[in-house]
């Protein structure tokens, strides 16, 4: 599938039409059923995720975004930021402090906290939040991100946050399908939950477009739809040209994350992939 904002719109178009509309994960109520929820994790280009706000905007969708950290060090980002969480979106934290700190819970905690006073401080309420997930970087002694909020600490030290992708279900007992663009293609993804523990991608069910998957939405429970903002575009062209590139550098970089000397390096691999 090749990801063009035209065809976001004519997707959100097309929930409007049938009288759905997306509402932020924080605003999604204990017990509620058959709600949409359009997730987005902000990894880089905030101008993106702007754009893909006002198309949703334009048919009275309302998403949660979760954006990385160093993207509020910049005026312009959090301008745009401001405006989005204007139009009624979510703008929350999409954090990695488990892989920053190189699994350390204290130095950990001290990174998300910091974090999250930026958030509030730039006016970012921090109500739900999601982990952010690194392919190829070593873990040693932890799972992912994802090991921070199954944490009884840190759940006790923040009890009013929720991460949708590990106590979400739990804390509003609430049900949901849980569609994603991660490896440039929809899926439906199988247990997305402890898909990090238990690898299950044989079990997840592919969508060849979106139309597609606007069939595979469930009317008794909930659905969430998460997509990467940085991967949409204007153009096919340049979209096929960097999802070649990125296919080029993940091959190169899960061969040489298996010679020990590089492992180091190959962890920084992320940050220069997210880019692409």
């Amino acid at each position: 599938m090749i990801f063009l904002f035209k065809y976001w719109d004519i997707f959100c178009e097309k929930l409007d039409k049938c009288g759905v509309k997306s509402i932020p994960a924080c605003e999604v109520k204990a017990d509620e059923k058959n709600y949409l929820v359009l997730k987005h994790d902000v990894e880089t280009n905030v101008a993106n995720a702007h754009r893909i706000a006002v198309i949703e905007n334009k048919y009275g969708h309302r998403g949660s975004y979760y954006v990385q950290a160093y993207l509020l060090e910049k005026d312009e980002n959090v301008k745009l930021l401001t405006e989005m969480k204007n139009m009624g979106h979510e703008i929350s934290y999409h954090y990695d402090v488990l892989d920053s700190c190189k699994g350390n819970f204290d130095s950990a905690i001290k990174e998300f906290e910091k974090n999250r006073c930026l958030f509030e401080t730039n006016g970012f309420s921090v109500v739900t939040v999601c982990q952010h997930g690194n392919p190829v970087i070593e873990r040693n002694g932890y799972h992912s991100n994802r090991d921070f909020f199954r944490s009884e600490r840190v759940r006790e030290l923040y009890p009013d946050i929720t991460d949708i992708m590990v106590n979400f279900k739990e804390q509003i007992s609430t049900d949901y399908l849980y569609f994603s663009d991660a490896g440039r293609r929809f899926n439906l993804i199988y247990d997305p939950i402890n898909n990090d523990i238990i690898k299950s991608d044989d079990k997840n069910i592919p969508f060849e477009n979106l139309q597609s998957l606007t069939g595979g939405l469930s009317h008794e429970i909930g659905n969430i739809i998460s997509i990467h903002p940085h991967r949409w575009m204007n153009s096919a062209l340049k979209f096929v040209v960097k999802s070649f590139v990125f296919k080029i550098l993940k091959a190169v970089a899960k061969t040489l994350e298996k010679v020990p000397v590089l492992n180091r390096i190959m962890s920084k691999y992320y940050y220069l992939a997210k880019k692409i």
